[in-house]
């Protein structure tokens, strides 16, 4: 049994969380706890509640901070103050990575991070394009930063934002190892420099606790349920999704669960095409409750813009059944295969084309929610523990 201890740095853990990286960040420790590993977890997501102690480790939450400076610098103090016992750093979400770098290497402990994001390589991940982006300019990034869809307050603050990327885009590469969760996120972090013997390819896992009885959710009588669920932000394409669902022909509602800094402009965007009761704003609901609108959904739709790694989503639409459409831009489309349709990144008519195609297809939907099946099985989360012990032990051998 490996006598390694872990202390896992993130700024997105449950109870208080902002996406599905926190559930992510959570099974991860949950599957090195039950495994006999010692591994503790300092959150920087300003929750209220008091540390929770136990023979495994320790959670400890802390204040957060809305800059990438401000959470590295509440990273590092703790770090200097408390002098964890730990052999390995493992960042989540790669935000706080330069302070886990810096403390790394004046202590002699490993540093690792999930991959989980653009953070270090763009400031614009909804204009992010593969192969493209290869050699961005400092220059080139503050331009993007500067395009970056939002409030007029966000976007005044991008120049200080981009100071902080091109901080951060240094400072990362410095660590001794990291985990790409999808090939998509491992090219894109090698276009932009990153030692490719240092990136091991490592998914995400599904939640066993999510699993739901195999049968699929009927549409008699009633309209068909397209269901998306995530942050509601421009680099997720929802922007897209409403102008296809506006393209749909009747009988159909589209329910959007989640909440984000892009929700004003979305619900404007549904009342200037008057698609009010027709599209549903659920807000920010607990994981447990969002388990009933994948259970009443007919189709999920994830129209990401952005390469993004591994949507924890996608997992969850898996574990109930779900027939998916998702954008050809990032993992999806390679992760879920015949799981899915796909439709070309950003183009509004050919996801509603695709999107009717699947609703009109009682037998299409069904073999895809089969094929699910097989692709859920790759992300046990017994197999994705093993490559991720092997990993920490490759860093410290």
């Amino acid at each position: 049994m490996p006598t390694y201890r872990i202390l896992v740095i993130t700024p997105d853990y449950p109870p208080r969380y902002t996406g599905g990286c926190a559930f992510s960040c959570q099974l991860l420790v949950e599957g090195l706890r039950s495994r006999g590993i010692r591994t503790d977890v300092w959150a920087f997501n300003g929750d209220p509640s008091p540390p929770v102690e136990s023979d495994m480790g320790d959670t400890v939450y802390f204040r957060t901070s809305p800059t990438l400076g401000g959470l590295n610098r509440l990273a590092y103090r703790e770090l200097r103050k408390r002098a964890p016992e730990c052999d390995i750093i493992h960042v989540y979400n790669t935000q706080q990575l330069p302070a886990a770098v810096r403390y790394g290497r004046q202590r002699n402990k490993k540093v690792t991070a999930t991959l989980n994001n653009l953070a270090p390589i763009c400031t614009n991940p909804s204009e992010y394009v593969e192969g493209e982006c290869a050699n961005c300019r400092p220059l080139d990034s503050l331009a993007c930063a500067m395009r970056r869809p939002g409030p007029l307050r966000m976007r005044a603050f991008m120049p200080y934002h981009w100071l902080q990327f091109i901080w951060l885009h240094r400072r990362s590469r410095r660590a001794d190892g990291y985990i790409a969760l999808s090939e998509a996120t491992r090219q894109c972090y090698l276009d932009a420099g990153y030692d490719t013997v240092r990136i091991r390819l490592i998914p995400n896992m599904y939640d066993p606790q999510l699993r739901t009885d195999p049968s699929l959710s009927t549409n008699v009588g009633r309209n068909k349920v397209i269901l998306y669920v995530g942050r509601l932000e421009p680099e997720k394409g929802l922007q897209v999704l409403i102008k296809a669902f506006a393209l749909l022909t009747e009988g159909s509602v589209l329910y959007i669960v989640g909440k984000g800094s892009y929700e004003p402009q979305l619900k404007q965007m549904v009342s200037d095409m008057g698609l009010e009761g027709k599209v549903i704003f659920t807000g920010f609901m607990e994981k447990e409750e969002i388990g009933r609108y994948y259970d009443m959904a007919d189709v999920f739709v994830h129209p990401a813009l952005w390469p993004e790694p591994f949507p924890r989503t996608i997992l969850e639409a898996l574990s109930h059944r779900l027939p998916m459409l998702v954008s050809d831009s990032g993992s999806s489309a390679a992760i879920l295969g015949k799981a899915a349709l796909s439709f070309t990144n950003g183009d509004e008519s050919d996801l509603a084309k695709r999107l009717q195609l699947l609703l009109d297809d009682e037998m299409l939907r069904r073999l895809t929610a089969q094929a699910g099946e097989e692709v859920l099985r790759r992300y046990h989360p017994d197999t994705v523990m093993a490559q991720i012990m092997d990993f920490y032990g490759s860093l410290l051998s």
